[in-house]
């Protein structure tokens, strides 16, 4: 447990109207550390006895900076241990009582809990669950499936908690009404998860769909293939009446509504290259990952710092918190600044983008800046994969080309 731990508010909205608890307050484990939030978010939880030093702001993911509440830990207070598993016969008692209440009814609770996901294999939770209130979905679906073979993490949280994701996934079927329950799983998964899952699920409504697992199928736009509906890049699943969540989030949803167990750390998978090791962690949130890679013994300024798959190129500070954000990390040696070479018209972008668009294209209209040449080219579509980039000969920064045109396109609206 470090000294201090930078608790963000969860998720996206209007955060700067949280109200932290003054300074000095004195907190236990699992205690709320804002008088309020706003609706959108849900509320930072103490993940250890502690003080209120402060308000802050953290560091989320890339540039994104949030609110946050600084809490300097009691030293006698033991890190968070790995939940105990729980007997598949938790999740018949638990239906009921998810019947017995409403969505709305649910999304409080939840927030009240600290439950809340938004990262590349599990987009915005609590935005998801509002939109159903207004949108009805017809589809539940967790994403087992894993963006980094070298980074197992979502089949490893299913293997050793197939209740709890089980759980979670009914839960929100029933509260959603939905009609398919679903898991999607790669078919060459771990047989520990596999056989977790159909445990967990035997006897219930939820599917298990093998599929297999190429990069970068484990993002949102798998629902394609699953429903043969199309989602547009940061677009929210529930715009094509699917509620999606990865397996991580459907634990924590899971352990709220079968033990009201607030979420106060998160699993996280580290990739240290050089050293060829995987380390498999429970993290309470709000820790740096600059004291997470000094307790693995990796001197933080001396790597290059990457969330989830290496190829998205998301880059990330070491000032930044484990949170509801990624939670797998890759560890790589700086590379070298390389000079890009004229494009030479080979057409690898093309032929490895798996959305089929013109990434070299995208290129030229960003260095224009021109919104309607990158319509043309197929901005909506790209799912910022960074495979484009990947096999370039000529070392182009296509997926930078695309976050900016990205980036004009948000400060344009």
């Amino acid at each position: 447990m470090p000294g201090r731990l930078a608790v963000p508010v969860g998720g996206y909205g209007a955060a700067d109207a949280m109200e932290a608890r003054p300074a000095g307050t004195i907190v236990r484990r699992g205690d709320a550390l804002a008088e309020n939030v706003p609706q959108s978010l849900a509320m930072p939880l103490a993940p250890a006895d502690g003080r209120v030093v402060g308000a802050a702001r953290v560091l989320f993911t890339g540039d994104r900076t949030v609110p946050a509440v600084v809490i300097e830990c009691n030293p006698s207070t033991e890190p968070a241990g790995a939940e105990k598993a729980l007997a598949a016969g938790a999740i018949s008692e638990m239906l009921p009582r998810v019947r017995a209440i409403d969505m709305s009814a649910a999304i409080d609770l939840l927030r009240s809990r600290g439950v809340w996901a938004n990262r590349w294999t599990s987009p915005d939770l609590i935005a998801q669950l509002h939109a159903t209130l207004r949108k009805p979905v017809d589809t539940v679906l967790c994403n087992v499936l894993d963006e980094d073979a070298a980074l197992p993490l979502q089949t490893r949280i299913a293997g050793n908690y197939g209740v709890e994701v089980t759980a979670g996934v009914l839960a929100l079927a029933s509260l959603t009404k939905a009609r398919r329950a679903w898991a999607a799983v790669a078919h060459s998964a771990d047989p520990a998860c596999w056989a977790s899952l159909r445990r967990a699920s035997a006897g219930t409504d939820l599917a298990l769909l093998p599929l297999q697992n190429d990069y970068p199928r484990a993002h949102p736009t798998l629902l394609l293939e699953l429903t043969d509906r199309a989602l547009r890049p940061d677009r929210l699943p529930t715009e094509q009446n699917v509620l999606l969540l990865d397996a991580a989030a459907a634990a924590a949803v899971g352990r709220c509504f079968l033990s009201d167990e607030p979420m106060l750390a998160v699993s996280m998978a580290v990739r240290d290259r050089s050293r060829n090791k995987t380390h498999f962690l429970n993290v309470p949130i709000g820790t740096a990952f600059s004291d997470l890679l000094a307790d693995l013994g990796v001197p933080a300024d001396s790597i290059d710092l990457r969330a989830g798959n290496p190829l998205r190129e998301q880059h990330v500070a070491s000032a930044a918190v484990a949170c509801g954000g990624e939670l797998t990390l890759t560890l790589l040696t700086p590379a070298p600044a390389v000079n890009p070479d004229p494009c030479i018209r080979c057409a690898w972008c093309v032929e490895g983008c798996p959305v089929h668009i013109q990434p070299a294209g995208l290129l030229e209209a960003a260095q224009q800046e021109d919104p309607y040449l990158a319509h043309q080219y197929g901005l909506e579509a790209c799912v910022e994969c960074g495979i484009c980039s990947f096999v370039c000969p000529s070392h182009l920064p296509l997926l930078a080309g695309i976050r900016t045109l990205r980036a004009m396109q948000r400060s344009a609206r």
